[in-house]
């Protein structure tokens, strides 16, 4: 069994999506493995991503693919790999480590915290379209560089004390994740003028918003935008996992909601291994 098998094993995603991520992201990831002779028993992948810390840019690793064949199970093989691959990443000047658990328990005795509860919309019935949606992979570079600044200043008068680094880079390759889940990556226009930004995704005759960034003020026009286009105009039902920007969003057929557990955990690799308090905004599924 190779490292892909195992992935597809424990986590059943579809054979597309498999193929973008050892294709994208494992490709330029460091990845943590433990063998009994010669079969893989368990992984991690490490993936640097350009982040911004407490004002300053900076590489952290995203550990995502922690997987350890079932019948290897409660030896110890993920924390030894997660030690050792967090060792390796405070070595390189990471101030800090994050992933997004299935189950924090698993990640609490290494040190890890919950730093993000993310609060979501609940969407349905038939919404009016108050905007132009155009596809981020259908803009010039030039319109991609304005979408990338108008995420970017959004992030940085917003108050967080980390987030990914949102350029031109971190968007085609949002798209081409987007693409391999059924969805894309599209801008909210108005005048010239762009009022949104946003990444969906469409399995299962579901639709969900993963990433939404635009003024606050627009957020409810923003919402009833992306409903009516991912809909095509039809009554449907969308989930906005991401409400961090739609805090003023209310009407009839919506619901607001929070998650239970947390999305991300962060663990600070320095000296101190307290990151209670931060203001943390971080969508990546994998």
């Amino acid at each position: 069994m190779d490292h892909r098998e195992l992935w597809k094993t424990i986590f059943g995603d579809t054979d597309e999506y498999i193929d973008f991520y050892f294709r994208e992201k494992a490709a330029w990831s460091k990845i943590y493995s433990k063998y009994d002779g010669n079969e893989l028993v368990s992984m991690a992948f490490f993936t640097p991503y350009e982040m911004v810390y407490r004002g300053r840019e900076c590489i952290c690793p995203c550990i995502v693919g922690v997987a350890t064949r079932k019948e290897y199970r409660h030896r110890g093989y993920m924390r030894e790999i997660l030690k050792r691959g967090l060792a390796e990443a405070a070595g390189s000047g990471s101030p800090v480590a994050f992933l997004s658990p299935v189950n924090e328990k698993i990640y609490e005795p290494l040190g890890f915290q919950g730093v993000q509860c993310r609060t979501g919309l609940e969407v349905t019935g038939r919404r009016r379209k108050y905007y132009e949606v155009r596809a981020f992979l259908d803009l010039g570079q030039d319109e991609k560089e304005r979408v990338a600044e108008f995420a970017s200043k959004r992030l940085r008068v917003s108050g967080f004390d980390l987030y990914r680094k949102h350029n031109v880079a971190y968007y085609e390759l949002l798209q081409k994740e987007m693409e391999a889940l059924g969805g894309r990556v599209a801008v909210l226009w108005e005048g010239g003028g762009i009022r949104g930004i946003v990444s969906y995704i469409h399995e299962d005759e579901s639709y969900e918003v993963t990433e939404v960034i635009c003024d606050i003020c627009n957020g409810q026009r923003v919402v009833e935008t992306v409903c009516a286009y991912v809909a095509a105009g039809e009554p449907a039902r969308v989930v906005f996992s991401d409400g961090e920007y739609l805090g003023q969003v209310t009407g009839a057929g919506i619901v607001r909601k929070r998650e239970k557990k947390p999305y991300t955990m962060l663990l600070d690799l320095g000296e101190n291994g307290k990151t209670g308090g931060l203001h943390v905004y971080i969508n990546d599924i994998t």
